[in-house]
């Protein structure tokens, strides 16, 4: 985990091509404030590194780039699943990157189990958002994302999901 001089906006998905393309899966509110982004850090044995772009595409929430040095797939395989960041200071001024939390204290309604629990916390790991919430005396956890978030109801504050079958049972078992 990087200090609060970096900002995530995503991770490396995968190589495209054979000249060292890279595909980042951008995890950020608005991805246009990033068409004009010059360089990135990858987070590498927990450390910063910085790669200057040499060539970039967005499309919807994902970026085609290149990097400098990097003009080989056998160059670029090594960097999949790599966090990304930038640093806070080119971090585009109207981001808001606490605008996850604004779902703690939502409450959940899964499709199977009907009313859950209140969002208590979120953690935000470098590939996804986990949402924390007490279920029959017992801390849950699970991904906020398109696979099991059905809709979010901000007018009341609630959150539908689907979870998979025996996600709850494996917190309730212990």
């Amino acid at each position: 985990m990087l200090n609060n001089d970096y900002f995530s906006i995503g991770y490396i998905s995968k190589t495209r091509g054979l000249k060292g393309e890279l595909q980042l899966y951008l995890e950020v509110e608005n991805p246009q404030d990033y068409k004009n982004m010059e360089s990135l850090f990858l987070e590498i044995n927990q450390k910063p590194v910085p790669f200057f772009i040499t060539k970039l595409l967005i499309q919807k929430n994902i970026v085609y780039f290149y990097i400098e040095d990097v003009d080989h797939i056998d160059k670029a395989k090594p960097l999949v699943g790599k966090a990304a960041y930038v640093h806070q200071k080119n971090k585009p001024a109207n981001t808001n990157e606490d605008s996850h939390k604004v779902l703690i204290g939502y409450t959940v309604h899964d499709e199977q189990l009907g009313e859950l629990g209140i969002i208590n916390a979120i953690q935000e790991l470098p590939s996804q958002l986990i949402a924390n919430m007490m279920y029959q005396n017992k801390e849950v956890l699970f991904p906020l994302n398109e696979q099991f978030v059905t809709s979010i109801d901000k007018k009341n504050k609630t959150i539908h999901v689907n979870l998979p079958d025996g996600l709850i049972d494996l917190y309730l078992s212990n």
